[in-house]
């Protein structure tokens, strides 16, 4: 037999098929191999149906997971009469009502337009700078009416710019503010360079206070009150601009001034006014404001040059040709006028959204809205409950049948997993939850039973009755509740770890309780202040971002208490007061490290300000965290509230607040598992994904594959050492053939030779 470029040649010399006996010993080597792919393939159709049935248990632990609030127990349905005038949805924590809406006027935005140009792609041959919404539009020689809506959008100034092409001489340029509401009209004004808005006839003459407060004006919203107007505005080369209040002339310069500076200078110039600077917070973002009151009405405002007043949102001059008026929405509910900037509405009737989409000034639109609870979302949840445990029970049964004919088997017959599953869910379904008292311990009392297949079913008459009359019994008989043994105890949260204690109870002692953090200043203030000082908050409670608090000259330490105590975000995180030794006394709201603050001021100490000093030298107290144990275990505090910690044997995850002050043994928390948070709790245990039982049933099998396949790789190189062993052994049995061919035809010459 020889070889040519893997190309084998059997049987020359002995006429023997050697490659085909070789092949035949081959395929009998790899029978072994063969069996062993059969159960690779074994393993990997059990691994896809473990895929699946994971996914079954998941929807069985969601189901559950959903039972687990008290808030699932009371929806609220949320339903108008008249969708086409209102429509509204509410939360679970809505209250059942009724109440009749009448819609006089729809919020909306203001849009206001430019006088007819030539078109809006010709260079309007005119530069300058515009302000729109606090933000400085700056325009050149060669911009358009595109252009300038271009720069408008990109300003991001909460306006829309739009142009309107009704051919040469007929194009417009229009802007709209973004928000709707009376409070949401567009600032506009001309700042430096030529008119441009007056230019386009997008301003009138006569001007205005854009904004009231009592007995004066305020500015639009800037992002600091100590940075300078002109960067705030985002304007180029500005500088001094004078306007007059009550006939008298205040001179500011934009470039250097910012909101509080210019405070200080027209309390300075203008007797009878009182100018302050005030910090707004609107969905927590905190903007500043900077107010003009007159100690006797209204003053009269006007710009003389620069525009301050105008670029600052004080005044503002009519607009020449207004499409649509800013307006609030106009409503009422059960006779009771209310107003809103937004046809969006949260705020009227608690946790429900109210929208407005239809009114008549003359006659008001109506419309009944009513919530209700939503008894079929209740049972909506705990049929799906059910369901999901039928479907987990459909799938075992599917893929656990067993052929007694042929033998074959599903991938779960005998399956140790799907049997401990199945028994410990039944076992659960059908045990009265520990400790739980009241009309409903048990599924059975709410109406569940088994049938002859181990699947749930569920008397309708039954669950609706329950559902009808008992929402917090039967909220308890799944969800996790918990009940502290007096006032002072309350159950906040636990885990899938903490452990149940039913009628039992666990033990609480506080060995430390929560203080919180407050500063005394330096010294006492005795006179009112001079100038103008910035207390700055920093710490925990502020978050990454400083706080500054301006105290206006000629404030005294009851100004200053009353300042922060009403200040739009401090007013939630601290109380301010006078000590008993006159100083200020500054007190986080927050228990624990989390309410800690540092407080300072731009002044040091002294007699004639708040005597808070520059760098904290008063009295700091410093908030601590309650200490203690839950069930004799050790627990983690911050501010009042007691944390079991991981690994804790019964207590793990275990939450509680604790408002009392005592210390020592104070009482005990009694914790009860409802159906749905133990259902939840049991699929945690197949379901992890590191130390589940699936997981480790995925492990196994994953281990045994490549175990399979290593003796396969093992069996394949043996087997290939193997078939070269049997071709070279048919080489050389073919040689020797060949050779022995060979002597046989010299000695047949040979003897023929002899013989002639």
């Amino acid at each position: 037999m020889a070889s040519y470029s893997g190309i084998s040649f059997g049987g020359l010399s002995s006429g023997i098929d050697t490659e085909g006996i070789i092949t035949r010993l081959i395929q009998l080597e790899q029978i072994p191999i063969s069996r062993l792919q059969q159960r690779q393939t074994q393993i990997q159709n059990q691994q896809a149906v473990y895929t699946q049935f994971r996914s079954k248990l998941q929807a069985l632990s969601s189901a559950a997971g959903s039972l687990n609030s008290s808030t699932a127990f009371n929806p609220v349905t949320a339903n108008s009469t008249k969708t086409e005038v209102a429509t509204m949805t509410a939360t679970s924590d809505a209250i059942a009502g009724t109440y009749n809406l009448a819609v006089s006027k729809l919020a909306q935005s203001q849009k206001v337009a430019s006088t007819a140009q030539a078109d809006s792609v010709s260079a309007l041959n005119k530069s300058g700078q515009f302000v729109i919404n606090g933000k400085a539009i700056q325009v050149d020689q060669t911009d358009s009416l595109r252009s300038i809506a271009q720069k408008v959008n990109g300003a991001n100034a909460g306006v829309t710019a739009s142009i309107i092409d009704g051919g040469t001489g007929s194009t417009y340029i229009t802007f709209s503010t973004n928000s709707t509401g009376a409070k949401n009209t567009l600032q506009m004004a001309d700042l430096s360079g030529d008119s441009i808005l007056s230019d386009l006839g997008v301003l009138g003459g006569a001007s205005n206070v854009r904004e009231s407060i009592t007995n004066g004006a305020t500015s639009r919203s800037f992002s600091k009150s100590n940075e300078t107007i002109g960067k705030m505005l985002g304007a180029e080369g500005v500088g001094p601009a004078s306007f007059s209040i009550n006939g008298t002339t205040v001179n500011i310069d934009l470039s250097t001034d910012n909101l509080q500076t210019i405070a200080n200078s027209i309390n300075s110039s203008v007797s009878g006014v009182n100018a302050t600077v005030r910090s707004v917070t609107e969905n927590g973002n905190t903007t500043y404001k900077l107010d003009i009151a007159g100690t006797s009405g209204t003053p009269t405002f006007s710009d003389e040059s620069g525009n301050a007043l105008a670029a600052l949102g004080f005044i503002q001059r009519d607009s020449a040709n207004q499409l649509v008026a800013a307006q609030d929405a106009e409503y009422s509910l059960d006779g009771v006028n209310l107003t809103s900037s937004s046809n969006t509405i949260t705020s009227a009737i608690p946790n429900v959204t109210l929208t407005l989409l239809k009114a008549n000034q003359s006659t008001p639109e109506t419309s009944t809205l009513s919530l209700t609870k939503d008894d079929s979302a209740v049972k909506s949840k705990i049929t799906a409950f059910k369901d999901a445990y039928n479907d987990a029970i459909d799938f075992i049964r599917t893929y656990s049948q067993f052929d007694k004919d042929t033998y074959a088997s599903g991938p779960l017959f005998g399956d140790p997993v799907a049997a401990q599953l199945e028994q410990q869910v039944s076992s659960m379904l059908f045990s009265n939850v520990p400790g739980l008292t009241g009309n409903y311990t048990n599924l059975t009392s709410i109406g569940f039973n088994l049938d002859e297949q181990g699947k749930l079913t569920l008397d309708d008459g039954v669950l609706s009755n329950a559902v009808a009359n008992g929402s917090a019994d039967l909220a308890n008989l799944f969800k996790t509740s918990g009940i502290g043994s007096n006032s002072s105890i309350q159950y906040v949260s636990s885990g899938s770890k903490t452990a149940a204690n039913g009628s039992g109870s666990y033990e609480v002692n506080i060995t430390a309780l929560a203080t919180k953090g407050s500063y005394v200043a330096e010294s006492a203030q005795t006179t009112a202040s001079t100038q103008a000082e910035y207390l700055t908050f920093t710490g925990s409670m502020i978050g990454a971002t400083p706080y500054t608090l301006t105290i206006n000259a000629g404030s005294n330490l009851t100004d200053t208490v009353n300042r922060i105590n009403n200040d739009s975000k401090l007013k939630d995180l601290f109380v301010a007061s006078i000590d008993g030794s006159g100083k200020l006394l500054v007190e986080s709201k927050r228990y624990g490290t989390s309410g800690n603050f540092t407080l300072t001021s731009n002044l040091a100490a002294g007699a004639d300000n708040t005597g808070i000093g520059t760098s904290s030298q008063g009295t700091v107290v410093t908030g601590s965290d309650i200490q203690g144990t839950i069930n004799g275990e050790p627990a983690t505090g911050n501010g009042q509230y007691l944390v079991g910690n991981s690994g804790n044997a019964k207590t793990e995850a275990l939450q509680i607040l604790f408002t009392g002050n005592t210390t020592g043994v104070v009482g005990s928390v009694s914790l009860r598992k409802g159906v749905g948070s133990q259902a939840t709790d049991l699929m945690s245990t197949f379901l992890d994904s590191v130390n589940g039982i699936l997981t480790a049933s995925d492990n196994t099998l994953k281990a045994q594959y490549d175990d399979l396949a290593t003796q396969i790789t093992d069996l394949n190189s043996r087997i290939a050492v193997k078939e070269e062993s049997l071709r070279a052994k048919f080489t050389r049995m073919e040689e020797a053939i060949s050779k022995i061919q060979s002597q046989g035809s010299r000695l047949s010459a040979l003897s023929t030779s002899n013989s002639s």
